[in-house]
């Protein structure tokens, strides 16, 4: 088991939270800082990767700015999707080069939310490699999105404890507008961000052969820098 830095986060900006990203992710290239789990909540925000389309959110900036809620086009894989309040965003930014490699991370990531939601009280969560998803009887609760640069691991997972579902009403999600959104607690598991934020760590640090530790005990500070900055190790002698 590698050792690495486990953060949480209070609630905070889309952008704000990439920017921390890609300065974690230059420190973990040049071997200054362990892998970091980050797991933390988003204001709303809807995002597209590079295979989606803002035609995939079927709302307009007015509606959205109404609705306390923006539209961003991210450098990550896949298509349309909601962060937001009840959803655990996880973000994985490790060195894939010592690691399980880009197939075997996207399943690792895949699986950890399923066995997240087992341990949330939702024994019928499955999962579903082909669609990089969570499902429970066809409604989907956890979904996978990624980008690799240099080696290092951006973006993650969006697990739904227990968000507002008409958030997923508004978009046609990952290119799927026929598949409902489903949470821990419509399932009748324990969706408090506590509970998923626990079973999530455990079930990342599993899956990818990571000891997570050193982070901010929930919750944590209002923003990333406190959480999620490490520090540098001692020059060798």
């Amino acid at each position: 088991m590698r050792p690495a830095l486990l953060a949480h986060t209070e609630r905070i900006g889309y952008i704000e939270a990439w920017d921390e990203q890609r300065r974690l992710a230059d420190l973990i290239r040049t071997g200054e800082s362990p892998p970091v789990i980050w797991l933390l909540e988003h204001d709303p925000v809807y995002t597209y990767g590079r295979h989606g389309t803002r035609a995939d959110l079927w709302v307009d900036d007015n509606a959205l700015a109404a609705l306390g809620a923006t539209c961003l086009a991210t450098d990550r894989g896949g298509q349309m999707t909601w962060h937001g309040p009840g959803q655990v965003t996880g973000y994985v930014i490790m060195d894939l080069r010592r690691g399980p490699g880009v197939r075997r991370f996207v399943a690792a990531l895949v699986d950890a939310m399923t066995e997240a939601c087992r341990a949330c009280g939702v024994p019928q969560a499955a999962s579903d490699h082909e669609r990089m998803g969570t499902y429970v009887h066809g409604r989907k609760i956890g979904s996978v999105g990624i980008r690799v640069v240099g080696g290092v691991s951006l973006h993650g997972i969006a697990l739904n404890g227990d968000p507002d579902l008409s958030w997923f009403t508004r978009m046609s999600a990952c290119g799927a507008p026929d598949v409902p959104a489903t949470s821990i607690a419509a399932e009748g598991g324990d969706g408090a961000r506590v509970c998923v934020e626990r079973a999530l760590a455990a079930a990342l640090g599993m899956r990818l052969g990571l000891s997570p530790a050193g982070g901010q005990p929930f919750p944590g500070p209002p923003g990333p820098r406190e959480a999620c900055a490490p520090t540098p190790p001692a020059p060798a002698r």
